[in-house]
């Protein structure tokens, strides 16, 4: 009755949908608690994960759909509305305290507290045990659900319609969060639960394999309505008609701010000594890398600084730096420090071939990199990653030496391609700040250079340049400009993705192929890791035969980055022109697929930051034993200064075994621990990962190896 009249007034505020959203929340909610797999969940975990994640994942986003609020009020009696609840909820202090829980933060918090709290053994059991802490654990599941999706979908009469970029991170924060908590459930050996290995499991399922598949779902189907929500907020923050009205910077604003703390800030940025510091720093960090990769012990990995700075550390701290600022570790890659002096010495004598001025090379040499990345494991060859780094620096002094300045970082680095393709998701980019001014300059200094700087390196010219694409953010060009017109400014993430790296550029299928090649590259770098994949591996070979591991990895890789993008994504852009209409009948498939490309690479970053700040996370204490060994075997100490004391002659290092997928106990080599429960795996609880803090050396499991 309520939505009726609502409808009838409001009409453009609750089309049918809603009341359809409702319904079907409604209808989530009486699947979760009124059908049979509320008795099934007393009997499997995988069940009563499946319980929850209806409460928490469809019942609570589609009841907001619905916007429920006015209508339930509207369709109680006038009376009851103007003596008691009305008054009730018009009170002061009930709208501060809904108002407070109802912040992001705290919605979050309280949203990964239930989680975390209603998960620990005790509390778990005891709602097995008695219908009241059951319908209690329920309830308070519902409720921090409603609270989590209520900054999310704003329903109405919420006052902030519209794309709100920062939910991307709110999102981005509660996948993290979601990859880890079921991350262990799906790995652990450990059996959480005891009580589920009392009681009669319906088709033999083991309890353990229970725990790991209510792992695996948990991580899968918690992880959808994010990503549905993320998308939808890409796509509102995309369409024209809610995309805000760029503010114009004036020229003569800017001199405003001399003397204040922000232009102190914007020297410090575009300071050309900092940059080199930092530089220099990861170039003394390279060093140690090679050097212990090749002199250090090979096994365990974990013990060595090639085995933990570049494949726990550095890829982690590469996707955050691009979803919360921009492409930061290209302006301080260590690889161009040599730039100059090659130069000087192979005097650059040769162009670049007009027919590799494209993104292909790039390409090949990122497929090449996902392929030997899972075909020689590289992330537990630290001999094999020292070469890495040594090639890496001897690619670059050569091409840079030979060929124009910055033809390395623009046709032929992998890594700078991917930072390239996913700073379209960032917040920053360099640009003009104002276009009258650059209309008048003649000198174009941000291109070809001059004493203060040497100009953009990849050839953009700033007047002209959009988004991301090509730029490592040297700052370079910002130096050179002598009318102090350029600088890092704010954009809304993903505004800029399908564009070309100019305004009159349009992307060709050789960026599309490279936004393609990360996307799928980056579920098929997280796959390999995932225990059902790995199986499946495995019982491929030993049907074909002993030693064919190599070749079906290979094939595998292979299908997944060529095969799966060269048949599903021009299949989707031959479906969209054919459900589009007449007019678009005659639009080629490849300039559809290069516009499709680029709107998967939300998606493709999405999974690439979950997978890598969960090997962060979980390898965050890995780095003290290793610094520690790499000290005492050069004779720099005689103790261990970060991780602190241990039994002599071993190091007690904590160590996942989902950092290092697939390798599991045959990585840790020397002397084992006592306890056969730590020899391998993510054996702590949730609730544990959760409750130490990074850098104090404890994950979730020990292992006690590397003796010296």
């Amino acid at each position: 009755r309520g939505f009726a009249q609502v409808r009838r007034q409001l009409p453009g505020h609750f089309p049918a949908w809603r009341r359809s959203a409702f319904l079907a929340g409604l209808a989530a909610l009486a699947l979760a608690l009124l059908s049979p797999l509320d008795g099934l969940s007393d009997l499997m975990l995988q069940a009563h994960m499946a319980q929850h994640w209806l409460l928490m994942g469809v019942a609570a986003p589609l009841l907001w759909l619905g916007a429920p609020i006015i209508p339930m009020l509207r369709g109680l009696p006038r009376s009851w509305l103007r003596r008691g609840l009305g008054p009730f909820l018009a009170w002061g202090t009930l709208q501060r305290v809904l108002h407070a829980l109802t912040r992001p933060v705290v919605a979050l918090s309280l949203w990964a507290l239930t989680t975390l709290a209603w998960h620990w053994p005790p509390a778990y059991q005891a709602a097995l045990r008695d219908t009241f802490w059951h319908d209690l654990e329920h309830l308070c599941f519902l409720a921090a659900a409603l609270l989590f999706w209520y900054p999310v979908i704003q329903p109405w009469p919420a006052r902030r319609p519209g794309a709100r970029p920062e939910m991307l991170l709110y999102l981005a924060a509660a996948a993290v969060f979601n990859t880890v908590f079921s991350a262990t459930f799906a790995f652990s050996d450990q059996l959480f639960y005891p009580l589920y290995a009392e009681t009669p499991k319906p088709w033999a399922i083991a309890p353990l394999a229970d725990q790991r598949a209510a792992g695996a779902l948990m991580w899968v189907a918690s992880g959808l309505p994010m990503l549905l929500a993320a998308v939808a907020i890409v796509l509102l923050m995309l369409s024209p008609a809610h995309r805000p009205s760029p503010r114009v910077v004036r020229h003569g604003e800017m001199k405003t701010t001399r003397g204040s703390s922000w232009r102190n800030l914007r020297t410090l940025g575009r300071s050309v000594w900092l940059r080199r510091t930092l530089q220099w720093t990861m170039f003394a960090l390279a060093g140690a890398i090679v050097i212990d990769g090749w002199l250090g012990p090979q096994r365990p990995s974990a013990l060595n600084l090639a085995g933990v700075l570049p494949w726990t550390y550095w890829r982690g701290f590469v996707v955050i730096a691009l979803l919360i600022a921009g492409n930061l570790f290209c302006a301080i890659c260590p690889f161009t420090l040599t730039r100059s002096v090659a130069a000087r010495l192979l005097g650059r004598r040769f162009s670049w071939p007009a027919a590799l001025r494209n993104k292909w090379p790039a390409v090949g040499l990122f497929a090449l990199y996902l392929w030997a990345y899972e075909a020689f494991a590289l992330w537990d060859s630290p001999y094999w990653t020292a070469w890495i780094v040594v090639g890496y620096f001897s690619a670059c002094f050569l091409v840079e030496g030979l060929f124009p300045r910055g033809s390395f970082c623009r046709y032929l680095c992998p890594i700078g391609q991917f930072h390239f393709v996913n700073s379209g998701v960032s917040p920053l980019e360099v640009r003009a700040r104002d276009g009258a001014v650059c209309a008048e300059c003649t000198t174009h200094d941000c291109l070809r250079g001059n004493p203060n700087g040497p100009g953009c390196p990849t050839g953009l010219f700033l007047p002209t340049k959009t988004g991301n694409l090509d730029c490592t953010f040297c700052l370079d060009c910002v130096r050179a400009c002598p009318h102090d017109n350029a600088g890092i400014a704010a954009l809304s993430p993903g505004s800029a993705l399908g564009r070309g790296r100019s305004r009159r550029a349009v992307p060709g299928l050789d960026v599309a192929a490279l936004s393609l090649l990360i996307c799928f590259g980056a579920f098929a770098n997280a796959g390999a890791m995932v225990g059902p994949v790995v199986s499946t591996g495995e019982a491929i070979a030993n049907w074909i035969g002993t030693g064919w591991e190599p070749l079906v990895t290979s094939a595998g890789v292979l299908l997944s980055l060529t095969l799966a993008p060269a048949v599903l994504v021009p299949a989707c852009a031959a479906a969209g022109r054919a459900l589009a209409g007449t007019g678009f009948r005659g639009t080629p498939i490849r300039q559809i697929v290069a516009r499709l490309a680029p709107a998967l690479v939300p998606l493709g970053f999405s999974m690439w930051l979950a997978h890598f700040s969960f090997h962060l996370w979980t390898g965050f204490g890995t780095l003290a034993p290793a610094t520690d060994r790499a000290l005492v075997e050069l004779g720099l100490a005689t103790s261990r200064p970060f991780a602190g004391d241990a039994p002599a002659g071993a190091f007690s290092v904590e160590v996942s075994s989902s950092a290092w997928p697939s390798a599991g106990a045959s990585s840790v080599t020397g002397r084992r621990a006592p306890d056969p429960r730590s020899a391998s795996g993510c054996r702590g609880p949730p609730w544990q990962s959760f409750s130490t803090l990074p850098g104090s050396g404890s994950c979730s499991s020990r292992c006690r190896c590397a003796e010296w």
